[in-house]
């Protein structure tokens, strides 16, 4: 019943993702965020929907609205990267896996400059934002309730199958959603939706310290830190924040306090030094080969492994940082961490042009809690491997749109003149053009 009430339900949604593209852009972000295939069995679970729903949603796009794809740092640095992750797998140490990353990723790629196409007022960025969070926040939810139920004697792992399937993934990505899921709470008018957003965010407290995952602890208590530092009422931040961590620390098992008690002593640890063999192996692979790394799944791949780092298990490599460097080499590195300290960039530029101004409250709000979301996942990041994730590249294109509207609206208030560069990309003024020179007729001379 489940399979065939999603294969309806995203069939029914299919013309209006057409008429409409952006439809197809939140239709296409669940799907992808949130896999509900994977919730079900039978034909729900066997069809590509990300696949379908993609192609509607770009043939949409060419027939229906056909917004120009914004040239601005984000996009042109996706396209960077998307260009040498090609490069790289091309010279791949293992091709026959890598090739099937590649065009995973790619199909990626190409929806993100659609979203940065279409996502053009703040009404899109919400419903997108809200699109992200349902998604995430789901497996957040049921997993606190969970939680609750069992004492914390479980861990909280993600759906089959997809980017988020471990339980440090899943708890990194929880990280990720709760400042944007505070930032919705706080915009939303409604005392319901404010209210279900602070108990939702309980659950997913919950469910992250049930994930037993230490990555996902450390980026919490650097995000808690950042929050406190940045904060006008640093007291009632404490009491409040400390207050609920502390609860929830509180409720956790023994065996829970044992396993994060194992941070200051991961000399000791079997998990940690692992993870400090396959880092080096991934390092070693860079420096051998600097330009193109050793493609996807090279250390994931014993027999690779084997001819870097003899006697080194091969595995996940646990931080995002070293997997796109053993991976894709020097300079995907440098531009995939480029693509991080933009997005970082936008919201910073967002906080200054916004500050009080009433009109833009939002936007000044967005990109503070965007700058928690990325602390999140730099942090938990560096202790697992997430850094292909959909929903990250995502935010980075919606920061990107919030500032292009930014932009616009401060220049339709007259509080900035946008430069002549960014008046073309709003569209604002059309180019200038040159008067062309006539042709001048011969005088015929005269008698």
């Amino acid at each position: 019943m489940r399979s065939l009430f999603l294969t309806v339900l995203i069939m029914a949604l299919l013309p209006s993702a057409f008429i409409t593209p952006f439809i197809g852009v939140l239709v296409w972000s669940w799907v992808s965020f949130m896999s509900p295939h994977r919730l079900v069995w039978g034909i729900g679970d066997s069809l590509p929907w990300a696949v379908i729903v993609g192609s509607v949603g770009i043939a949409g796009w060419l027939v229906s609205e056909r917004r120009r794809i914004p040239m601005d740092a984000t996009t042109v640095l996706l396209a960077l990267l998307a260009i040498l992750f090609t490069i790289s797998t091309y010279y791949s140490l293992v091709p026959d896996l890598a090739w099937v990353k590649w065009q995973a990723i790619l199909k990626e790629f190409v929806f993100f400059f659609i979203t940065a196409a279409l996502v053009t007022n703040r009404v899109r960025v919400h419903a997108l934002m809200w699109i992200m969070v349902i998604s995430i926040s789901y497996y957040g939810i049921k997993g606190g309730v969970f939680t609750l139920l069992t004492g914390g004697t479980y861990r909280v792992w993600g759906p089959a199958m997809s980017e988020i399937s471990d339980n440090n993934q899943l708890a990194a990505a929880l990280v990720m959603v709760l400042p944007l899921m505070n930032y919705l709470g706080r915009q939303s008018k409604n005392e319901i939706l404010r209210f279900g957003s602070r108990i939702s965010m309980g659950f997913c407290l919950l469910s992250i310290l049930a994930s037993y995952s230490r990555g996902a602890f450390i980026a919490l208590a650097a995000m808690v830190l950042w929050l406190w530092r940045h904060t006008r009422h640093k007291l009632i931040s404490v009491v409040v924040i400390g207050g609920t961590l502390a609860g929830a620390v509180t409720f956790m098992p023994s065996d829970w306090v044992a396993r994060m008690s194992s941070i200051q002593n991961y000399e000791q640890d079997a998990s940690a030094e692992g993870r400090l063999q396959i880092w080096a192996t991934a390092i070693k692979i860079a420096v051998a080969r600097p330009l193109v790394g050793g493609g996807f799944y090279a250390p994931y791949t014993q027999s690779v492994v084997d001819q870097y780092s003899p006697g080194v298990q091969a595995r996940a490599v646990h931080s995002i940082w070293l997997e796109v460097l053993g991976e894709n080499g020097f300079p995907a590195f440098f531009v995939w961490t480029a693509l991080m300290l933009v997005g970082l960039a936008n919201c910073r530029f967002i906080i200054r042009r916004t500050k009080d101004i009433p009109e833009l409250r939002w936007a000044n709000d967005l990109g503070h809690m965007s700058i928690v979301a990325l602390l999140g996942y730099a942090v938990g990041g560096s202790f697992l491997s997430l850094p292909y994730w959909d929903f990250y590249y995502t935010l980075l294109v919606l920061i990107a749109c919030v500032r292009r509207i930014t932009v616009q609206e401060l220049a339709a208030m007259g509080k900035i003149e946008p430069t002549f560069a960014e008046r073309l990309k709003l569209n604002r003024v059309k180019p200038p053009v040159l008067p062309v020179p006539q042709p001048q007729m011969a005088m015929r001379p005269t008698k």
